[in-house]
């Protein structure tokens, strides 16, 4: 199959028909003549002069890009015609550089039939390029026509025609001094046997010596036997119809390129006109139609799972095209950190710069309220008093320590330690407490901790030792808090008597010599300017003295 390469549609005014090839056989070309079909070459109208380099190696269009670029960007905003080149086949420097290209022309049209021409291109210093000229080197037969050319609209490739190719290598079998070789394949004629046109490349076998090129016709009986009936050498000096004005057609503009309207551009005066009849002068500025620009579209951010990258897409409304694709740098900009009482966030910004403009995106990212677990509470009874101890909660400001009285919490005092003396309770008295933390500058009302506690019962009787010594009992007690005087009771005569006080600070006492018996004494205080004796008897002792 052939391999096209960037067809393009052209319009080219100007062109006329094509010319015959010289030096074929006479009664083939006035055959081709009578069916309105032509082939070859006439005398140039005019001259591209100075030296043409020929393409010594692959002349295929991907192995010279240069060229095929040079063809695209002349042409590009022609109509009507596609091109697709075949061969590249010269090269000349001039202030910039010609092209010589063969290539298959076809209108776009249905039904079209296509043609073969040298295209002949030049290329500024800058890059710009124009169309030079062309010659026709054959044409399809012009409607109903019979007996010509049939033209080549595929592969133009040998390898594609075998049949092409056998008839070519036996008519080129037993000549020697020259290598030709067959490049392309344009069309067969059907005659008292078959007329084949062939793209050819010719050295002499010498070393160094530059090729040059021909189309040559091959002739193939209907025995199967070849021979070669005429080689004409392309001469790249000679233009046969040279291009003097080109018809531009509108072009809308893009998002990105600018457009053209309908204009002809002269080629030999380097003017330009907004009239076919080349009278309305205009400026090469005058044709051009500004690119649009883009039509943003409302930017899209991807942002990961861990935010810690995004990215910004933002499409043309007009064309669709992804304007902005890119990858953000992302900045954390803003922490508010979750409390036992409330969320908390963290902002991040995603931020893109194009052409100096800043894009950028913030995601608020919510982080939700902290676990609460009420410290837990242990105690110790104390005289009179508790102290309580907790465990400490990580992110609170203090605590608090509440007591539950009259069917409500209240709370009683707080700080940042974590244990608190509750003083003044009374003995045989519960109180039920909880410790409560305050986060966020509010106080978190769990009393899910609450526990009871008792004060410690203070015995008001001290604890004592006697011993007879002598007949005399000899008393040493342990202090009672608060105590104001110490006494020392006896059982006599069915009651309770005080037989000594003293101070709160003596700890002893040895009593006077008494009688042998068996008496009954305890040791009181006096608290709160009262002596404590309701339950003497029960912490009394029962003393033998001989």
């Amino acid at each position: 199959m052939e391999k096209k390469h960037n067809v393009i549609k052209r319009t080219l005014a100007g062109m006329t028909a094509v010319m015959c090839m010289a030096g074929c056989l006479p009664a083939l070309a006035a055959n081709a003549e009578d069916k309105g079909e032509s082939y070859g070459y006439h005398e140039a109208s005019e001259q591209v002069a100075g030296g043409w380099e020929v393409v010594r190696g692959d002349t295929s269009p991907e192995s010279n890009p240069d060229a095929v670029a040079a063809l695209d960007n002349a042409l590009k905003y022609l109509d009507g015609v596609a091109y697709t080149p075949v061969a590249v086949l010269a090269r000349q420097c001039v202030a910039g550089t010609n092209y010589c290209m063969l290539c298959k022309v076809k209108p776009v049209a249905p039904k079209a039939k296509p043609s073969y021409q040298l295209v002949y291109i030049y290329e500024d210093l800058k890059g710009d390029a124009e169309f030079i000229g062309r010659t026709t080197v054959l044409n399809s037969p012009s409607e109903g026509a019979t007996g010509g050319y049939s033209v080549n609209d595929g592969d133009t490739s040998l390898s594609a025609h075998e049949d092409v190719l056998a008839a070519f290598n036996k008519a080129m079998d037993g000549r020697v001094g020259v290598d030709v070789r067959p490049i392309a394949y344009l069309g067969s004629q059907l005659v008292a046997g078959m007329n084949h046109m062939l793209l050819c490349k010719s050295t002499v076998v010498y070393p160094g010596a530059e090729p040059s090129y021909s189309i040559m016709i091959v002739y193939e009986d209907f025995n199967g036997n070849a021979q070669l009936s005429t080689s004409q050498k392309i001469d790249f000096g000679n233009i046969s119809e040279f291009n003097r004005t080109i018809h531009y057609i509108a072009n809308e503009p893009t998002c990105t390129k600018d457009g053209n309207i309908e204009y002809w551009y002269n080629t030999s005066s380097y003017k330009y006109y907004s009239d076919e009849k080349c009278e309305n002068e205009i400026s090469y500025e005058d044709t051009i139609v500004k690119s649009l620009g883009h039509d943003f579209d409302k930017p899209v951010w991807t942002w990961s799972d861990d935010h810690t990258s995004a990215h910004l897409t933002v499409k043309c409304n007009r064309c669709g095209a992804k304007v902005i694709d890119e990858d953000a740098v992302v900045t954390k900009k803003q922490v508010y950190p979750a409390t036992y009482t409330g969320t908390g966030f963290i902002s991040y910004v995603g931020t893109v710069i194009i052409d100096g403009e800043s894009w950028e995106n913030n995601c608020i990212v919510a982080l939700p309220k902290l676990t609460y677990t009420a410290p837990a509470i242990s105690y110790e009874k104390c005289d009179g008093a508790v102290k309580l101890s907790w465990t400490e909660v990580e992110g609170v400001d203090e605590y608090g320590v509440a007591g539950y009285t009259g069917g409500k919490w209240k709370l009683l005092d707080y700080g940042k330690g974590t244990s608190y003396v509750l003083k003044n309770l009374k003995a045989g008295t519960s109180y039920k407490v909880a410790v409560v933390a305050k986060a966020g500058g509010q106080w978190i009302k769990d009393f899910s901790n609450a526990v009871t506690v008792t004060p410690e019962i203070v015995s008001y009787y001290p604890k004592f030792r006697t011993q007879v010594m002598n007949g005399k009992i000899c008393y040493k007690w342990e202090a009672v808090p608060g105590a104001e005087k110490y006494a020392i009771a006896l059982y006599q005569a069915n009651k309770w008597q005080i037989v000594k006080q003293l101070d709160s600070s003596v700890y002893t006492y040895t009593s006077p010599k008494i009688s042998g018996g068996y008496y009954s004494t305890v040791v009181v205080a006096k608290i709160n300017g009262k002596w404590v004796t309701a339950q003497a008897p029960a912490h009394a002792v029962t003393v033998s003295v001989n």
